[in-house]
């Protein structure tokens, strides 16, 4: 279940990520993109730990931070890149 939570926080969060920052839910590099956020959700919940809203195990809070964080600095580092 914790799984299931991980990745429903990480794909919700890289997709408004994506169509706030380019208007868009896909545009190039999605794969890319959305493995971030998905990295991004779990290493938010391993290092920030289990406070305020816990569902299965998975920190959602935290999951969602650490997605928008890392879903930024790859943004970040795609336009520079280009």
């Amino acid at each position: 279940m914790f799984w299931i939570a991980w990745a429903v926080v990480g794909i919700v969060i890289w997709g408004a990520m994506n169509s706030w920052m380019t208007g868009q839910v896909a545009g190039n590099g999605w794969w890319a993109s959305l493995i971030v956020t998905l990295i991004g959700s779990w290493l938010g919940d391993f290092l920030l730990g289990d406070w305020l809203w816990v569902i299965a195990g998975f920190n959602i809070i935290a999951g969602a931070i650490g997605a928008i964080i890392f879903n930024w600095l790859w943004s970040l580092v795609r336009k520079k890149t280009e």
